[in-house]
């Protein structure tokens, strides 16, 4: 019987486990801000700071040695978020959109349909060289920018979104980009889709 308890326990800790918000927020204007809010926990992913940990030098066979410099030689392949993060501006911006639009149209659409955003704005200020060069500049980030949001939101659960881009024709006007965003996605959800990712990759690893 006490055995019985303890399952049914476990079964309603899972349940309410899996019920869990993960509430991201994003907020990009020269660099990309993102944190992580899991109930009362909050957590900044990007920028990630690593504190730099103190090596014991060790004596290394000449071998090893040479063949150690040969592999940190080798460059190694940067992540997205670290690809993204490191773009500034209005370019970068539009990286991480068209990156966004990317995973929602790939394997991860069914994910995105989970998630639930709260909150999107984002404004941009388009200025170019002189009028003619602003007015082709505004029409080309009109044509990307709002395309992007509109298949972002449509895929995932957005209510209300704000967009606005606006050409500034002022000689002395500068660039400007803002984003802030809000959304959330349940932990049985990426438990779920993971499960099946992972289920996937050995289907097809047993295949072989």
């Amino acid at each position: 019987m006490i055995a019985l308890y303890i399952l049914i326990a476990l079964a309603l800790l899972l349940t309410l486990l899996c019920l869990v918000k993960l509430r991201f927020t994003a907020v990009y204007t020269d660099t990309l801000s993102v944190k992580l809010k899991v109930l009362f926990l909050e957590f900044t992913l990007v920028p990630f700071e690593k504190k730099p940990k103190k090596k014991r030098k060790k004596k290394i066979p000449k071998k090893k040695k040479e063949t150690d410099d040969k592999k940190d030689k080798k460059e190694k392949k940067p992540s997205l978020v670290k690809k993204l993060s490191d773009k500034k501006g209005v370019d970068g911006l539009i990286s991480m959109l068209t990156e966004v639009v990317k995973l929602a149209g790939s394997t991860l659409k069914s994910l995105f349909t989970n998630i639930v955003i709260e909150r999107f704005d984002l404004s941009l200020t388009v200025v170019g060289e002189d009028a003619a060069d602003t007015a082709l500049k505004y029409g080309k980030l009109c044509s990307v920018v709002y395309s992007a949001v509109s298949v972002i939101c449509s895929t995932a659960k957005c209510s209300d979104y704000n967009v606005s881009v606006t050409p500034d024709f002022d000689d002395e006007a500068k660039m400007k980009v803002f984003a802030d965003s809000q959304f959330y996605i349940r932990v049985y959800y990426v438990l779920k889709y993971s499960l099946k990712a992972l289920f996937k990759l050995l289907m097809i690893r047993y295949k072989r």
